[in-house]
């Protein structure tokens, strides 16, 4: 299973995913408005939680969500804050879920880093340029209980910023 990874759209779209080789989304918040939501409603799986600029009427979005996809458990916040310093109220949910991998944005700065057996993933701002100065997302690839990959793209040249692949078989 392959999954699109996306944050900080902010109603922009510069992939095509239309014709998307990808079997899912996840979407880590300031998404936009209530017809651009729709874009991603062909997926067999979509997840998505509310960023801070989200004013979406139609459709309620929690704020965090602790889910499954393929047998790997996840959680997806829009503001974790870093890794290393992650927003107190977080934390708890995160125990709660005991996810193998956390999803989130906000930042609009991509960032792959594994804590405690615990994958951090920001696939940066793929609506709008952020300190980077680029748009990105990640794409991840899960075989039942394990996670092979996850790859950070850059959206304008379809090259890699950064890779992790797992280290179990």
């Amino acid at each position: 299973m392959k999954i699109l990874v996306i944050s900080d759209t902010h109603n922009s779209l510069p992939i095509d995913i239309s014709s998307s080789e990808y079997d899912g989304v996840i979407h880590a918040g300031d998404i936009g408005n209530d017809p651009f939501i729709s874009n991603f409603y062909c997926f067999r799986v979509f997840h998505a939680v509310a960023g801070n600029t989200d004013f979406i009427s139609c459709v309620n979005l929690p704020e965090t969500l602790c889910c499954e996809v393929g047998e790997i458990k996840i959680f997806v916040v829009h503001n974790l804050s870093a890794p290393h310093r992650i927003i107190s109220s977080n934390l708890k949910k995160i125990s709660d879920c005991q996810p193998r991998l956390v999803i989130f944005g906000h930042t609009h700065s991509p960032l792959l880093e594994e804590r405690n057996g615990i994958i951090y993933l920001n696939p940066g701002s793929l609506g709008k340029t952020g300190l980077t100065g680029l748009k990105s997302y990640a794409s991840v690839k899960i075989e039942k209980k394990l996670i092979i990959s996850i790859e950070i793209i850059n959206a304008e040249t379809g090259k890699k910023i950064d890779e992790w692949q797992t280290t179990e078989r």
